[in-house]
């Protein structure tokens, strides 16, 4: 690719994400950053799309570049935050009522597409941002199933108007149900979509439940590689009984592999390196990498906005924002019933 065709809008894409993390940073509600980056970094992209539409040919390229390259390896560096065995140890509880409600949004958000007459990808986007962790888990279940810019778009979107709603909800309904701190934090980091949003609604309603929605949350993320290996899976067959020829390779999307072996990577590392000479090393080196890695996926997610047409808005009408609602309250709903039953 020639740099001269690509390095502007990868500047401007790169110039937008820096913006977003220092904003995001500096919204701070009970010690909690509730505004994404991400979707921060998809709005703004979205102004200049709207507001600058001549420089559209100069920045498509480099948005493309960053939405196609730099997500999947902010993806593959994101495992290096993931102690699995500290997830197991702090969430393992929660895991098959987490399991359970992935299970239903699937299906359900499925259905309620077809019977809407909703796209398929842009349904299952929907699905899986309820589901696992927001934008992120739509940006990187996007290529698995060769959803395009706008299907993207519009699903983060419909995520994020319930995530934020729950934000301010959450805390209410616990409140009137006098759910306990590890009921409403087991609640909060099951059903709410963003990781921001997740630490928000816990905190909001006390220290202690903000602490276990987090750990919850980062149970629930831990489902985003095998839930991508799947719909990759599927995408494959359903090419193979359309008669499309199928690249085997596609069914098993590099980025999750990087991911989940780095994750291993992570693992290990705690475990020899802790106590030894080099932790403090080993400790930079995992900040670091955490760094980037969201540097890179707030970058994509500005490229996101750069290439997403606006279209897609009028065209998909309510019917998305319906499902959305209605996968938010099914999960919702689900999970709190689960917990309690569960006696958590």
């Amino acid at each position: 690719m020639n740099r001269r065709v690509f390095l502007p809008g990868l500047a401007t894409a790169l110039a937008i994400g820096l913006v977003s993390r220092f904003i995001s940073s500096r919204i701070v509600i009970r010690g909690a950053n509730p505004v994404s980056e991400v979707i921060l970094a998809i709005v703004i992209g979205l102004l200049v799309n709207v507001l600058a539409p001549y420089l559209r040919p100069y920045l498509s390229a480099g948005a493309g570049f960053a939405l196609k390259r730099l997500l999947r390896f902010g993806i593959v560096m994101l495992g290096l935050g993931l102690s699995l065995p500290a997830v197991v140890k702090a969430g393992g509880s929660s895991l098959a009522i987490i399991v359970v409600c992935v299970g239903l949004a699937l299906l359900v958000t499925g259905w309620l597409g077809r019977a809407m007459g909703i796209a398929d990808k842009l349904a299952t986007l929907i699905a899986v941002g309820t589901g696992i962790c927001g934008a992120t888990a739509i940006v990187a279940a996007a290529p698995a199933i060769d959803a395009n810019e706008d299907d993207v778009c519009y699903s983060i979107a419909v995520i994020t108007v319930f995530g934020v709603l729950a934000i301010f909800l959450y805390p209410l309904i616990g409140g009137f149900l006098a759910l306990t701190d590890a009921q409403f934090g087991t609640w909060a980091g099951i059903a709410v979509h963003e990781t921001a949003q997740v630490v928000a609604a816990g905190f909001a309603y006390s220290d202690a439940a903000g602490k276990i929605a987090t750990v919850v949350k980062l149970t629930r993320t831990t489902l985003l590689a095998p839930l991508v290996l799947f719909l990759a899976t599927r995408q494959a067959r359903r090419a193979a009984g359309s008669g499309k020829k199928i690249n085997v390779k596609s069914m098993i999307p590099w980025f999750i592999a990087g991911f989940l072996g780095l994750a291993l990577v992570r693992s290990v590392g705690d475990a020899v390196l802790a106590g030894s000479g080099f932790a403090a090393a080993w400790t930079s080196i995992k900040t670091g990498v955490n760094y980037v890695a969201k540097l890179f996926i707030v970058t994509a997610m500005a490229g996101v906005g750069l290439s997403c047409s606006l279209e897609v808005f009028r065209t998909a009408g309510v019917k998305p924002l319906l499902i959305g609602l209605a996968a938010s309250v099914l999960v919702g709903g689900i999970s709190l019933a689960l917990i309690l039953l569960a006696g958590i």
